[in-house]
């Protein structure tokens, strides 16, 4: 610091109560618990040293600086215009080779985009300290007032910054338990019973539950299969479509049975006109009778032939024997495909009568008894919850559509919501009787371990 040498009384005094109140901030500010007092501290108690107007504290952040605390206020609004000039200014003066030396600021030796701020808001004197801790800048503190800046204090704020550079340091360190001022005995506590409260919950007791593929289902619908062998002509349904009793479903080709048709029908005709003409034979020529005889028989096979050709080209045109609704994937799989007598085709269900239908992966099964509560969501509204009850489960694994074994299980719905349908996706989760919580979160890796390891 700076003494200009005068031995004048008041003079001494003014120093002495200078570097007296130097002293006492130095020792106040290492008793800070937190960098929210720190801020607070620097920006309002060190008027107490030196008269300033507005005091701003910025921490350097990479290139640039972050507004630490305001003089004047509590919490500060960053996007004011005020506090974002504050935050370019404190930015460049980081940012300048000189940073880390102490100095008074004047307008000019900011940038031309800054100057017009500066007559609006600083105005006078300000003053550029920076706040230092191994050779490195933390930040920075800035001071403005109307009047000048004296050498002894500027010298003064320089010791000052000193120390709060090395506080500010620590308190940047500090682990967070510490600024709790929490004990290492106190910590240790705090973990043996977050331990014991873990293991003890392993024992509580919780539902086993299950998550596997579900579909909606009609409830016993009708099985509609091919009547006869041949290749399906035509469709005049669509999948999902509202039919009454009696409405066409579809229809064979009747290519080949109209053809046989025919033929038995002249085949028929030949039998007959041999049988006529052996019968008036017989009536002169006694040996005849015995042809006529045969060839009456002839005639009753052509015509059981006949009969069963146009049986069979009656049935070519297959109709519901039910009202609701249609349910197979689409009318392209079918056209032009052969089929066998008894092929199923598609299914008649009433939309009215649904249940669920889940595929349990052998894999992840538990023990599924009738009775046992279901939940589905849907992959079209996964808000929609459906909720229903086991009323069957398989007695043993089947083979799925993907080559996997899994158990089916039929549930029925306590409600049908109006947007649900037949066909609609989803997953199912079932829950089974209670287990304690290390059953149910290590049953699945202690099933592969003994399937593993055999242990």
């Amino acid at each position: 610091m700076a003494v200009s040498g005068q031995n004048d009384p008041a003079v001494l005094k003014q120093q002495l109560v200078g570097l007296s109140t130097l002293l006492q901030l130095q020792t106040q500010c290492r008793h800070l618990n937190n960098l929210a007092e720190f801020g607070f501290f620097v920006v309002n108690d060190t008027l107490r040293l030196l008269k300033y107007h507005q005091a701003v504290l910025w921490q350097k952040k990479g290139r640039g600086a972050k507004l630490a605390a305001v003089s004047g206020v509590d919490r500060a609004n960053v996007d004011s215009p005020y506090l974002q000039w504050l935050k370019k200014v404190g930015g460049h003066l980081l940012k300048q080779k000189d940073a880390a030396s102490g100095r008074v600021v004047a307008r000019e030796q900011l940038p031309a985009g800054l100057q017009k701020g500066w007559d609006e808001w600083a105005g006078g004197a300000a003053l550029w300290c920076p706040l230092l801790a191994d050779g490195k800048v933390l930040g920075g503190l800035w001071l403005t007032r109307d009047d000048d800046w004296a050498p002894s204090e500027v010298a003064l704020l320089e010791q000052l910054a000193d120390a709060y550079g090395h506080v500010w340091q620590l308190l940047l360190l500090r682990p967070a338990w510490r600024n709790q001022q929490r004990s290492r005995v106190g910590f240790r506590l705090l973990q043996a019973i977050l331990v014991s409260a873990a293991l003890a919950s392993l024992a509580l007791p919780v539902k086993l539950s299950v998550l596997a593929p579900a579909q909606i289902v009609p409830v016993k619908p009708l099985l509609v299969s091919a009547p006869l062998r041949g290749v399906i002509k035509k469709f005049h349904v669509q999948p999902n479509q509202a039919i009454k009793a009696g409405d066409l479903l579809f229809e064979l080709d009747d290519t080949e049975l109209r053809n046989r048709h025919q033929v038995a029908g002249k085949a028929m005709a030949v039998a007959q006109a041999e049988y006529l003409r052996a019968s008036r034979k017989s009536l002169s020529d006694r040996d005849s009778v015995i042809d006529a005889d045969v060839l009456k028989a002839q005639v009753a096979i052509k015509t059981a032939e006949v009969a069963f050709a146009a049986d069979e080209l009656a049935r070519i045109k297959v109709r519901a024997e039910r009202a609701g609704i249609v349910v197979f994937a689409d009318v392209n799989d079918w056209l032009g495909k052969p089929v066998v007598t008894g092929e199923k085709v598609l299914l008649v269900a009433d939309p009215q009568q649904m249940e669920l239908e889940i595929k349990v992966p052998l894999d992840n099964a538990i023990n599924l008894e009738p009775g046992a509560e279901v939940r589905m969501f849907l992959h079209v509204d996964p808000s929609l919850e459906v909720r229903g009850t086991i009323r069957q489960t398989s007695y043993e694994a089947r083979e799925t559509e993907q080559g996997n074994l899994a158990y089916l299980v039929k549930a029925t719905l306590d409600q049908s919501p109006a947007q649900l349908r037949i066909g609609f996706m989803g997953t199912a989760k079932i829950y089974g009787k209670e287990a304690r919580l290390y059953y149910y979160l290590f049953r699945r890796p202690w099933a592969v371990l003994r399937q593993t390891l055999g242990i």
